[in-house]
C-alpha cells in the first residue's frame, strides 16, 4: 500500500554524520532528503561490537515516548533500567537514556518491559561494525515535549542504539546469550582473549523464524589460516564456534560439511587489539522437489502457479518461507535449492485465489500426509496432484460515500482473502468501483484512502465487510466513517 505522495530524490548520508547528529539530547533537524534504507549485515557475537560501543549493558526498557502516529518522523527517547553493565558505566549508574535512531530509517522500536543486551554508541566515528548506511526520513518532522527526566538545561548523556547496533533480546532461550555474557564479563575484568568467533546457520534467509532462535548447523568444520597459523574447530549443537588466543592480524576462515555449501567459500577477518573478529556462515544442502500438476479432468495443467511452504518443527508454515514456480506445458514444476526439513506444496496456499489462478487452496497429499520431508541434499519426485474446477468470476459493484452522503472519489476498494489483497479498484468521481471476485470465496471488502488533517496524516476507511459472491449480482455501499494511523 503506497501513500499518495511520491518520495523526493534520495541522497546518501554517511553513517558517522548521522550518529553524531543524534548523540546529544538536543532536538535537531538533520536533513529533509532521504537516502537508501538502513542496510545491516548479519549480527555478530558481542565481542564484535564491544570495542566500538561507548556503553554495554543488560537492561529493561522502563520508558519510551515513541508515538506510533508520528512514524519515524520524531525525536524519541528511551530509558533503560540497568541490570548489569560491562563497559562505559559505573556500578552506580542505574538508568541510561538511548536514542533509537531518530529521523533515520535505522529507527529501532523498543517496548516497555523488554529485556535487552544493549550496545550503545557515542559521537565521533564509533559505528556498529555491520551498518552499511543510514538514511534520513523524508517529510516534515513532528515535534513533541521532552519526557520527564530530560532536563533541557542540563541534559543527561543520550547514547545511540539504532537498528544494526548489535543490540538484541536477552532471552533465556537464546543459545548465544550465555557465551556473549561470559565474554563480556571477561572483557570487563580485562581477561578476555583475542578470538575469531561466529555461527553457522542453515538457510536462515528462506523464511523468518519469528521469536524462535534461527536454527544453527552443528558439525561444521571451520578452518582458520593466516600469519603462519592453521587451526580447525567444529560448530556446537547450536552452530557456534570459537578460535581463542589468536594473535593480531588478518586471517581467512572457511566452512565445510558435506553435502552443505555456502555462498561464502572464504571469509576474510581482521583480529583487532581488543575484542574479536566475527565470521558468520549460512549453509544449505541443496535439495529438490519436482512433480506434475493436473487439471480437474486429469490433464496436464500448464501455466499455473504452484507454491511451496517451508514448515517448522511443529508443522506450521514459516513466515516468508515460501517460493513459487509456474508449471510448464506438460504440467511439470520444480523447486530447487531447498534445505532439509518438511515442506508443503499446493496451489494458492499463501497467495489468495484470483482471476488468473481461480482455484480454492489445494494441497498435494499422499494418504493423510500433507508434508514432504527432505533429507540434506535429497531430490524427490512426488506423485501428481489434481486441481479442483476453476471458480466462476463474479463482478461486484461498490458505491463509496462519506458520512454526509457525498461520493468518495479516489478511494481504493480492496478485496482481501485473510490478510492478503486479491483484488482492488479505485472509485471514480461518482464514488463507484468494481471488483472481479471468485464465486464461493469469502472476502473482506474495505475502502481506504490517505487524508491529511491539521495535525497529522490519517487513513479514512469504511471498515471491512465480509462478502461471499454467488451467482446473483452483488451491490455494496461503503461509508467512510472510520479513521486510523496505519493503512493496514
Amino acid at each position: 500500500m503506497q501513500p499518495e505522495q511520491k518520495s523526493p530524490t534520495r541522497q546518501v548520508i554517511p553513517c558517522e554524520v548521522m550518529i553524531r547528529s543524534v548523540f546529544f539530547a538536543v532536538l535537531v533537524v538533520v536533513s529533509e532528503f532521504p537516502a537508501p534504507a538502513c542496510d545491516c549485515g548479519s549480527p555478530g557475537p558481542a565481542c564484535a561490537y564491544v570495542s566500538r560501543a561507548a556503553a554495554v549493558f543488560i537492561g529493561t526498557v522502563a520508558f519510551s515516548d515513541h508515538d506510533p502516529a508520528l512514524g519515524l518522523r520524531q525525536r524519541t527517547f528511551v530509558r533503560f533500567k540497568v541490570e548489569e553493565s560491562f563497559k562505559g558505566l559505573s556500578q552506580a549508574v542505574s538508568e541510561v537514556w538511548v536514542d533509537p535512531g531518530s529521523f533515520t530509517s535505522c529507527y529501532a522500536e523498543y517496548n516497555v518491559g523488554e529485556r535487552l543486551l544493549v550496545f550503545a554508541y557515542g559521537g565521533g566515528r564509533s559505528m556498529p561494525p555491520d551498518t552499511a548506511m543510514m538514511s534520513v526520513v523524508p517529510g516534515q518532522l513532528k515535534s513533541k515535549a521532552l519526557p520527564a527526566g530530560i532536563n533541557q538545561d542540563n541534559p543527561p548523556i543520550v547514547y545511540s542504539a539504532p537498528e544494526c547496533s548489535g543490540t538484541r533480546d536477552a532471552r533465556a532461550d537464546d543459545p548465544g546469550l550465555k557465551a556473549d555474557i561470559e565474554y563480556l564479563r571477561q572483557y570487563r575484568s580485562g581477561v578476555a582473549t583475542r578470538s575469531v568467533r561466529g555461527r553457522v546457520t542453515e538457510d536462515e534467509h528462506f523464511g523468518i523464524f519469528g521469536q524462535d532462535p534461527v536454527p544453527g548447523l552443528d558439525g561444521v568444520t571451520l578452518t582458520l589460516s593466516g600469519n603462519g597459523l592453521t587451526r580447525s574447530v567444529r560448530t556446537d549443537a547450536n552452530g557456534f564456534y570459537s578460535f581463542d588466543d589468536i594473535p593480531i592480524g588478518a586471517y581467512e576462515v572457511s566452512a565445510s560439511r558435506k553435502p552443505y555449501v555456502s555462498q561464502w567459500h572464504v571469509r576474510d577477518v581482521e583480529v583487532p587489539r581488543a575484542g574479536c573478529a566475527a565470521a558468520n556462515f549460512d549453509m544449505i544442502a541443496p535439495g529438490m522437489i519436482r512433480g506434475t500438476l493436473l487439471d480437474a479432468n486429469g490433464r496436464p495443467a500448464s501455466k499455473v502457479r504452484v507454491e511451496i511452504l517451508r514448515l517448522n518443527e511443529q508443522g506450521k508454515p514459516i513466515y516468508y518461507g515460501a517460493k513459487q514456480a509456474t508449471t510448464s506445458i506438460d504440467g511439470s514444476y520444480q523447486f530447487s535449492e531447498l534445505p532439509q526439513g518438511p515442506f508443503q506444496i499446493g496451489v494458492n496456499l499463501f497467495r489468495p485465489p484470483d482471476v488468473k489462478t481461480p482455484f480454492r487452496p489445494t494441497n498435494w497429499s499422499e494418504g493423510n500426509q500433507l508434508a514432504i520431508f527432505l533429507k540434506p541434499g535429497e531430490q524427490k519426485l512426488i506423485r501428481p496432484f489434481r486441481l479442483p474446477k476453476p471458480a466462476a468470476v463474479r463482478r461486484i459493484e461498490a458505491k463509496v460515500q462519506w458520512t454526509d452522503g457525498r461520493p468518495a472519489s479516489g478511494v481504493t476498494v480492496w478485496g482481501e482473502v485473510g490478510d492478503q489483497a486479491a483484488a482492488s479498484d479505485e472509485t471514480d468521481e461518482n464514488g463507484l468501483a468494481s471488483l472481479d471476485l471468485l464465486e464461493g470465496v469469502t472476502y473482506n471488502i474495505e475502502g481506504k484512502i490517505w487524508i491529511v488533517t491539521d495535525t497529522s496524516r490519517e487513513v479514512a476507511r469504511s471498515g471491512p465487510l465480509s462478502v461471499t459472491p454467488e451467482s446473483t449480482p452483488l451491490h455494496l455501499t461503503l461509508i467512510m466513517s472510520k479513521r486510523s494511523h496505519y493503512y493496514r
